[in-house]
């Protein structure tokens, strides 16, 4: 079976257009999933996204570890020397993998910057909403490349895991330096502050387990146990996503 000998790093442009952001998944977003939003707040998208796809770098990419490199603990990984720990709950979820996928994906610094310029001249409702949408599209570049993730492993006959994040599940934010470790300087445009933010802010990182046997699991919200989480679906609403 082939192996991958060095780590693979793969950075991609998706455009707006190909990540699919309408009306209907800002106003879900908004968390109005059962009753239509307010025609005020439909007016507003309407005007915002337009403008939306000229403020954005949409950036996103994948490291693939070598194979070797990676073993699975009970709470976590271990990646050569580093440990990554992810916990229990999203450990279990990689179960007979062989590596790694390390991603991140940005919308960029443009549209963070129109959403505190507009909340700075007092227009809280729209500034509001383009941070929220700049929310959405480092989402649903994930999700965008997760499917380039696919066709880069196809060819070993290997299978994918749910993507997972720093900051859910019991998973410190603060192992993105470990996770950034992996990935070139400033890689898409990331860069960590001390801290572990992302800058630009609307930006995620994450990992997906990768290998022949494994294998994508529930949807993250059966498995997690942040209650408050905004993107959290009831029962209804995941039946409906996993359809």
């Amino acid at each position: 079976m082939l192996e991958f000998p060095t780590p693979e790093t793969v950075s991609f442009y998706p455009s707006f257009q190909e990540l699919a952001i309408d009306r209907t998944i800002v106003e879900r977003d908004l968390g109005y999933r059962k009753t239509p939003a307010p025609e005020i707040v439909r007016q507003l998208i309407d005007e915002i996204l337009p403008e939306v796809s000229l403020r954005l770098t949409i950036q996103c990419g994948f490291c693939i570890l070598p194979p070797d490199f990676v073993s699975l603990s009970n709470d976590g990984l271990l990646c050569g020397e580093i440990q990554i720990s992810t916990g229990p709950i999203i450990a279990s979820q990689l179960k007979k993998l062989k590596t790694v996928a390390v991603f991140v994906s940005t919308a960029g610094p443009l549209l963070e910057q129109w959403s505190q310029q507009l909340m700075a001249d007092g227009d809280m409702m729209k500034g509001y909403l383009v941070d929220s949408i700049g929310s959405e599209i480092a989402d649903r570049a994930s999700e965008w490349l997760e499917k380039r993730v696919a066709e880069h492993v196809a060819p070993r006959r290997w299978a994918m895991t749910n993507r997972y994040s720093p900051g859910y599940c019991d998973w410190p934010v603060t192992d993105q330096q470990k996770l950034f470790s992996f990935l070139p300087p400033r890689f898409c445009g990331i860069s960590l502050t001390p801290s572990s933010l992302m800058i630009p802010i609307k930006s995620l990182s994450g990992i997906i387990g990768l290998g022949p046997d494994v294998a994508r699991g529930a949807f993250q919200c059966s498995i997690c146990d942040l209650k408050d989480c905004f993107r959290r679906m009831d029962e209804s609403e995941f039946a409906t996503e996993q359809r």
